[in-house]
């Protein structure tokens, strides 16, 4: 299991907002993130907490475009992910060598699923609905397994349609977006349903509110998605939870 460690670039994001918005600390917390055991930064520059603010393409270029850069030229051998959702910002980052388009909107615009075809880098296509401002009041569903799952049919096939292969393509079945509490553990529980899409599962738990923002329950849900042989597990709190791999890897 591979982990991506979260540099948000925002002032408002739902756990560590704020803290990252100057380049010093930018750098500080991508050399945090790396010696501590992930192999992946993500960086994002508009928070998709439920209730966040729309911001413009303008203002997450500023956030995020520079960041990458410079940390390109620090930290040359790393893999960094654009958490984003607009062509745009998600262009300019694979100009600067990004290997991973975080997409939180599951191809809302299917052009960037051409856009990762085009330079040859990984997609993940994340299961949401609505927007951050309306999710929380879509989390109605028949059977949340199989609407999830066919959900992911759908959007295979529309990556298809932009010539990405399906090589290239990682699930996240969106915890905290567009679902209650119950069913965030419920699809936790039952993260094996979804590999029969023969696809690398993401899972990004990590003190979000169904956690109570807490490291005890972000780390419980880290065990489930060890369980289940996810492929990527995207936290803030790295060395924490590399540390509690490590004891699980142990204990088999």
């Amino acid at each position: 299991m591979q982990l991506m460690g979260i540099l948000n670039t925002t002032p408002d994001s739902f756990y560590d907002g704020g803290k990252y918005t100057i380049l010093e600390n930018q750098i500080k917390r991508a050399e945090e993130i790396l010696a501590q055991g992930a192999s992946i930064i993500d960086i994002g520059g508009a928070s998709s907490r439920p209730g966040a603010s729309e911001v413009s393409q303008e203002e997450e270029f500023k956030r995020t475009i520079p960041v990458i850069r410079e940390l390109k030229k620090h930290f040359p051998q790393a893999v960094f992910s654009i958490d984003t959702t607009n062509f745009d910002t998600a262009l300019a980052a694979a100009d600067e060598g990004v290997q991973i388009i975080n997409d939180v909107s599951a191809l809302a615009d299917p052009k960037l699923a051409g856009l990762a075809a085009a330079y040859n880098i990984k997609l993940v296509i994340m299961h949401t609905r609505g927007t951050p401002q309306t999710m929380q009041e879509n989390c109605k569903y028949e059977n949340i397994l199989t609407d999830i799952f066919d959900f992911f049919r759908e959007k295979i096939e529309i990556a298809k349609t932009q010539n990405l292969p399906k090589t290239n393509i990682i699930l996240d079945i969106g915890l905290g977006f567009a679902k209650t509490r119950e069913q965030n553990w419920q699809l936790l529980e039952n993260l094996d349903f979804f590999k029969a899409l023969d696809l690398p599962l993401l899972v990004g738990a990590s003190r979000k509110s169904f956690t109570d923002y807490s490291l005890e329950l972000s780390l419980k849900a880290a065990r489930l998605a060890w369980q289940a042989k996810a492929d990527y597990l995207r936290v803030h709190d790295v060395k924490e939870t590399a540390d509690f791999l490590k004891v699980l890897e142990n204990e088999k």
